[in-house]
């Protein structure tokens, strides 16, 4: 039997809301544009020419991040000071990370350098839970942050208008210029990337200008500067180093994973966002699934079947011990281990059937730099499907 279920696509609509009519009615126009973008995208066929175009965008924006990173940080230097200024002078006592999928990822893995600019909590929200059950989390005291590429994330724009009406500082972060989420927010920021291709550079980008507001924030409210390696100048030399050290042995793991049905990845701290950029990639870029796990959840269910591929994420920092205690696990599971490692991490190093070494760096960072492999592998894992494809 066919049909459709005739029900209010948001509770958020209708005679009680707490949001005006208006609102309401933008709401509405949202979920249907998104509905029809959906119904759109490309297929599974790895002959599908709207999926090889889309691909192949990736490969682009890929290369093109650090200059991105850079042309946001410069383009927003006029404006972000005036921002952080503003939100200071409300005597914030939290900040509040709210969008869906990449959105939400690039604010998980922001959240330790949030808290380490303003001395602040920084609380990562999916924008579902925040627009429908904000309970006591949002008032007058906090400023929410929305990310939305498109600037038209309905459940995103809901999450601020939920909490403009609680009475919240809003800023947003978006690529589009004039957009509904900078429409309905006290702050806008505009992020310098495309999204021809799957989301890369829209996220890198996004959480560069993460770091810009948040440093600019502390300094406003009297906080000490930020370590140099954590300043937004040094954002697009990091990435650069990282796309440098990645591109062969991350090209090279993506086509022996080529044709894997499941991917899974895990990572703690901020490399847990690594881990849901990572499996976002290759849900789209290929015919696959990728499963992304919080690190320690791995060792609580046989997380990884004989033969199934794990890639763990391990940058410096206090995470790194019980990487490699996944790996070992993952071992004796008969899983095949996929390490992306800093330089001079041995150990782990000695654990995993392949590895990629990044620079060292910040672990407050690791979303950033860490992403960038796992951007390669899924594009490589994409390019191998199209080849056998056309091999028959």
């Amino acid at each position: 039997m066919t049909g459709r279920l005739d029900v209010p696509i948001s509770p958020l609509l209708g005679a009680s809301s707490p949001i005006p009519p208006a609102d309401q009615d933008l709401v509405r126009a949202l979920t249907t544009a998104e509905a029809e973008l959906i119904s759109g995208l490309p297929s599974d066929d790895p002959g599908d020419p709207k999926r090889r175009r889309r691909v192949g965008h990736t490969q682009t924006e890929i290369e093109q991040q650090p200059a991105c990173v850079a042309q946001t940080i410069e383009q927003n230097r006029p404006v972000v000071g005036a921002i952080a200024r503003e939100l200071a002078a409300r005597r914030p006592k939290r900040i509040v990370l709210t969008g869906c999928g990449d959105s939400l990822a690039c604010h998980i893995g922001m959240r330790l350098v949030w808290e380490a600019a303003t001395g602040l909590p920084a609380i990562p929200v999916q924008a579902l839970d925040l627009a429908y059950y904000p309970g006591a989390l949002i008032d007058e005291q906090t400023v929410v942050l929305g990310l939305s590429s498109s600037g038209t994330t309905p459940r995103t724009v809901e999450a601020m208008l939920t909490a403009r009406q609680k009475g919240a500082a809003t800023v947003a972060l978006t690529n589009t210029p004039g957009s509904s989420i900078t429409d309905i927010a006290d702050h806008g920021l505009l992020i310098s990337a495309e999204r021809k291709g799957w989301p890369t550079q829209a996220s890198t980008a996004a959480m560069a200008l993460e770091v810009q507001l948040a440093g600019a924030l502390g300094a406003a409210m009297g906080r000490p500067e930020p370590a140099p390696e954590l300043l937004p100048e040094a954002l697009a030399g990091q990435v650069e180093a990282a796309l440098a050290a990645a591109a062969g042995p991350a090209a090279a793991i993506g086509r022996r994973l080529s044709g894997d049905g499941l991917v899974h990845l895990c990572g703690g701290g901020p490399a847990f966002a690594s881990a849901l950029f990572g499996a976002a990639k290759i849900k789209e870029c290929t015919s696959g699934h990728g499963q992304a796990h919080p690190l320690e959840e791995v060792h609580h269910y046989t997380s990884v079947k004989p033969g199934e591929s794990m890639i763990i994420l391990a940058p410096d920092g206090p995470s790194r011990a019980r990487a490699a205690d996944t790996a070992r696990q993952v071992r004796a599971w008969g899983g095949h281990t996929v390490g992306i490692v800093s330089a001079g991490d041995e150990t782990l190093s000695a654990l995993c059937d392949e590895t990629v070494v990044l620079p060292s760096g910040p672990e407050a960072l690791a979303a950033l730099t860490f992403t960038i492999p796992l951007h390669y592998i899924a594009l490589h894992m994409a390019l191998g499907e199209f080849e056998r494809a056309d091999n028959g």
